[in-house]
């Protein structure tokens, strides 16, 4: 009330609300502006960045190895192999592996399952062997889904072999803008890395026997043998138990029977399931009735590739390889594989002065 009279005050008020209206409608413009602006922005630095990130990634890494260049190849193309040097198998050692294909040739498979958070699920097919290269590709199912290609390379370098590893990956546009986050050579880089000092450590310690030297690989006449063993299908995890069960077993049935060293015989060799069809045995003279558990085997005449490998059983490898190249180039077939540890674990505790021969019967 002002001078006795009622002033309204509604009209004002009207008047007040409109204004503030006004100017939020007119701050809530600029701000939609801003952020329409700011959109714009970021999809313009993106564009930028398709143009700017290449589109093809390659990483590479490369070590060198005191050992023949195909005892390094032979870990990196036989995917049976890489259980002894993968930098992924040593994440989770409780990963799923699984083998396909003949191991060693174009076509073959490893493949794996691991926790998503250590490697995933991821397949790695070999697509091509040249001497001692060997092109791959790399599939990489979870998480995620993405395809890249490479090639592993075994050369001679000052009597010593250089591997090289390397990762191909394209990204089309406009993804090969993530690249400006995802970076391949910090990711894989180390990896890689990891995994090549394991194939150097694994092979240089491994090949101390025939580093330089050479397999002398020989043909002969294998004479007829009748042997009294255990035979079974045997996972490759398992095989030294089945041995020295297997022997003690025989030996201790047979008895005064057995006429010559203890033997392994490999009828097949599995890469897929990883396991073999093979006997624990000894040769014998009396064969009128086995023994319970036991089986004859029946081997030779017969001509055979042999190789006498000496010192411990961490060089095998690289015999049969040389006994399989041999016989490939000859075009021989193999019928049965037999080992005759003729000194070993039992009869001498310094394992240099162990000595195998390895027969391969031919047909």
């Amino acid at each position: 009330m002002v001078n006795g009279y009622v002033i309204n005050h509604y009209p004002l008020t009207t008047n007040h609300y409109l204004f503030h209206t006004f100017r939020k409608k007119k701050g809530m413009k600029k701000f939609v502006r801003f952020m329409f602006a700011l959109i714009g922005i970021i999809i313009l630095g993106v564009l930028i960045l398709t143009f700017v990130e290449p589109s093809d990634v390659t990483v590479t890494r490369s070590i060198i190895i005191k050992a023949p260049k195909d005892a390094v190849f032979e870990q990196v193309v036989n995917f049976k192999n890489w259980h002894n040097w993968s930098p992924w198998e040593q994440k989770d050692s409780a990963m799923k592996i699984t083998l396909a294909g003949s191991d060693g040739q174009a076509g073959s498979s490893l493949h794996w399952v691991s926790d998503p958070e250590k490697n995933g699920e991821v397949e790695i097919k070999n697509e091509n062997v040249t001497g001692t290269e060997m092109d791959y590709s790399i599939n990489i199912i979870k998480p995620g889904e993405t395809q890249a290609d490479g090639s592993i390379i075994a050369t001679d370098t000052n009597n010593m072999t250089k591997v090289v590893w390397k990762l191909h990956k394209h990204f089309s546009f406009p993804f090969n803008a993530s690249l400006i986050a995802l970076n391949l050579d910090k990711l894989l880089g180390g990896d890689f890395e990891t995994g090549l000092a394991n194939i150097k450590k694994y092979v240089e310690s491994h090949t101390t026997a025939t580093t330089g030297t050479g397999i002398d690989i020989k043909e002969v006449d294998y004479p007829e043998h009748i042997f009294e063993g255990i035979r079974k299908m045997v996972y490759w995890t398992d095989m030294l138990k089945f041995f020295n069960d297997g022997y003690d077993i025989v030996a201790g049935d047979v008895g005064d029977k057995i006429e010559g060293h203890q033997v392994g015989i490999f009828y097949t060799w599995d890469t897929v399931n990883k396991q073999a069809d093979m006997a624990a045995a000894f040769p014998v003279t009396d064969t009128t009735m086995p023994v319970k558990g036991t089986v004859f085997i029946h081997a030779g005449p017969a001509k055979a590739v042999m190789a006498v490998e000496k010192g411990n059983y961490n060089n095998s490898f690289l015999y049969h390889n040389a006994i399989m190249k041999y016989m490939a180039a000859k075009g021989q077939a193999q019928t049965m594989v037999i080992e005759e540890y003729v000194v070993g674990p039992k009869q001498e505790a310094d394992s240099s002065k162990w000595v195998t021969n390895i027969y391969y019967l031919v047909k």
